[in-house]
């Protein structure tokens, strides 16, 4: 078996607006968020759908 890096469409359409939001809730002046509860709940969906967008395949050889 080979493991390929895949690429997941729907979990990069979900990325996309989740990283959003935590750049919106980030403060680059003072390095903090608006909501620091909010802002670590989108830190952590937006790791989690990252690694789910790039996570590795294993194809079989026939």
């Amino acid at each position: 078996m080979k493991n390929k890096i895949g690429f997941n469409f729907l979990f990069a359409i979900l990325a996309f607006p989740v990283g959003m939001a935590l750049a919106r809730d980030y403060y680059l002046e003072n390095n903090s968020f608006k909501n620091p509860g909010l802002g670590v709940i989108y830190l952590v969906a937006f790791v989690g759908l990252v690694f789910w967008t790039l996570k590795k395949k294993a194809i079989r050889n026939r």
